[in-house]
C-alpha cells in the first residue's frame, strides 16, 4: 500500500447551530467512502477564538457510526471533557495555548480518551516537547483557529517538516485550508492525516473528495 493511500482525509464540522450541524453531518454521512471513519468536530467558546459553536450535547442527539474527535478551541478545556465522554467522543484535541493544559490532559487520560495537541501557527514547535509522551497526535493549525474558509498560512509546510524531523512517535495532521491545489504538497511534507472542512462541504461532497484523492495521487 502506498504512502498516499495511507493518508486519512478526515471531514470537519464547525457548526454554530444545531441546524447547521445536522446539515453538514447529513452530507458527510451520505458519502460511503467516509462511513465508519473519523469525523472531526470543532468546539469554540468565543473566548479562546472569536466564534461560538454548538456544544457536545447537540452532538449527542445525533448518534452516528463515526469515530468522533473533538477539537477544543476553548480557554478551559478541562471543563468540556465530561460532556465529550457522554457524547461518545474517542479523542480530544486540546490547544497548547489554552489554560491549564496539563490538568486537561491528565483528566482526559483518566477518562480513557485519546489525546492530541493542536498548535497555532505562531507557536514554537519546541513547546510541544514536554507533553509529547502523553499524546498520540499533533495537529498543526494552517489557518487562524475559529473559522473555516481561510487561505493556507505560507509557512505551514515547513512546520510539518519540522515536526516530522523530531521523530516523535505521534500522528501528524494539519487543519485549515486543505484543498485540491495544495494537498499533494501537504502530504509530501509528511502528514499522516488532513482535516478538511469547507472544501469538502461546499458543493458536491462526493466530487470534492474525489478531487482531493486524485490530487494526492499525482
Amino acid at each position: 500500500m502506498s504512502k498516499m493511500t495511507n493518508i486519512q482525509i478526515i471531514p470537519a464540522i464547525l457548526a454554530t447551530s444545531k441546524e447547521q450541524f445536522q446539515k453538514d453531518l447529513s452530507k458527510i454521512i451520505s458519502v460511503e467512502a467516509l462511513r465508519n471513519g473519523w469525523v472531526h468536530i470543532d468546539f469554540a467558546d468565543n473566548k479562546f477564538v472569536q466564534n461560538k459553536t454548538i456544544n457536545p450535547g447537540i452532538v449527542q442527539k445525533f448518534p452516528i457510526n463515526f469515530r468522533k474527535e473533538a477539537h477544543l478551541m476553548v480557554s478551559k478545556p478541562r471543563e468540556w471533557i465530561d460532556d465529550l465522554v457522554k457524547a461518545g467522543f474517542e479523542r480530544v484535541i486540546i490547544h497548547l495555548e489554552a489554560g491549564k493544559v496539563d490538568e486537561a490532559i491528565n483528566y482526559a487520560q483518566s477518562q480513557r480518551l485519546k489525546i492530541g495537541l493542536a498548535i497555532k501557527n505562531e507557536t514554537d514547535i519546541e513547546n510541544l516537547e514536554s507533553h509529547i509522551d502523553k499524546i498520540d497526535t499533533v495537529l498543526l493549525m494552517s489557518i487562524i483557529p475559529g473559522f473555516q474558509g481561510q487561505p493556507l498560512i505560507p509557512n505551514s509546510l515547513r512546520r510539518i517538516k519540522e515536526v516530522k524531523n523530531k521523530s516523535w512517535r505521534i500522528r501528524i495532521g494539519i487543519d485549515g485550508a486543505v484543498r485540491d491545489d495544495n494537498i499533494k504538497d501537504i502530504v509530501d511534507s509528511g502528514v499522516d492525516f488532513v482535516i478538511v472542512g469547507s472544501y469538502l462541504l461546499k458543493g458536491n461532497i462526493d466530487k470534492n473528495l474525489e478531487n482531493l484523492r486524485f490530487a494526492m495521487s499525482k
